[in-house]
């Protein structure tokens, strides 16, 4: 006789394939709309202005370098090693040169444990007053947001490719423009929103433009002026919710200044002649950059940069 088979009940669980919980979402560090904020430069508090028109490297006064630093921070001495694949120590606004000084810290922010970075000082501070001066990339947090006004009734947002931390001396975005690619910064320390000559030229391809005025001479940093002239777009250029119709462009960056003849047809097309540097010196090479002044952002309430998705969010009216 065969014995009776006993049934044994079994719990039958779900299978979950790929279930788990969501990341959680990355801190967001807000800098109120005056960027003042402390920072520790090797265990020293010293008063900063972040924003998101200042430099992707701590930019210390000299005065207060020297404070810091002692002999080590005179320009052009001795003293502490220059790393070689440190970034440049100098700057260049066109044709000018910046003597200056760079230097690994260990850089603090707020309750953040510090870490290794770099900063600079000049023979000349890049604006004036005894702030150091930084942006987005200084700070540790993954998501910057600078708060620039109160939220408005009517904002949207649009969003932006964030260009890489090195590719110039302020965190930008990168448009293909009149078949180059320019890096625009929103630079609200600049009144007017300013283009290099080579950017102003291929903008000018693009939507087609005119001078607007006479030249003038306008601060770029440093406490060089550079002259340069308005511009009027015959078509506006759209840069997410900002809509740019006048701007100014700077009539050379670099050789012999000699102003464009508004006389001619294509005017923005002659200010590329003198972008290179004439002479025994190696050609440098254009700059296609753009700073969007206060007077484009003057409806946005924050601007966000998420480091890790590499993308600039702009919140406008």
């Amino acid at each position: 006789m065969t014995p009776a088979r006993r049934l044994v009940p079994v719990l039958m669980l779900p299978i979950l394939v790929g279930a788990s919980d969501p990341p959680p979402p990355l801190p967001i560090r807000e800098v109120p709309a005056d960027g003042r904020v402390t920072v520790t430069v090797d265990g020293h508090a010293i008063p900063a202005r972040i924003g998101p028109g200042l430099p992707t490297f701590l930019y210390v006064p000299r005065a207060r370098a020297e404070a810091l630093f002692g002999d080590d921070a005179k320009i052009g001495g001795g003293g502490f090693k220059l790393f070689s694949m440190g970034p440049a120590s100098s700057a260049r606004i066109g044709p000018v040169r910046v003597p200056g000084r760079v230097q690994r810290v260990m850089l603090g922010v707020g309750d953040t444990p510090p870490e290794s970075q770099w900063v600079k000082w000049f023979e000349t501070d890049a604006y004036p007053g005894d702030e150091a001066l930084g942006g987005p990339h200084v700070l540790p947090d993954p998501i910057v947001r600078f708060m620039l006004r109160p939220p408005q009734a009517g904002e949207g947002e649009a969003t932006l490719k964030l260009a890489p931390r090195y590719g110039w001396w302020l965190a930008s975005v990168e448009v293909p423009i009149g078949g180059q690619d320019i890096l625009f910064a929103f630079a609200p320390q600049f009144p007017r929103t300013v283009a290099s000559a080579a950017a102003g030229a291929a903008i000018g391809r693009a939507q087609g433009a005119q001078f607007d005025g006479a030249v003038e001479q306008v601060l770029i940093s440093h406490g060089v002026r550079r002259p340069a002239r308005p511009v009027r777009l015959t078509r506006p250029l759209m840069l997410g919710p900002l809509r740019l119709t006048d701007l100014l462009v700077r009539t050379h960056d670099y050789g012999a200044a000699t102003d464009i003849d508004p006389s001619e047809a294509d005017g923005l097309e002659a200010a590329t002649r003198d972008v290179v540097v004439k002479g025994k010196r190696a050609k440098s090479k254009p700059s296609y950059v753009v700073y969007i002044g206060a007077d484009m952002l003057k409806d946005c309430s924050s601007i966000t940069y998420d480091k890790p998705g590499q993308t600039v969010t702009l919140r406008c009216r």
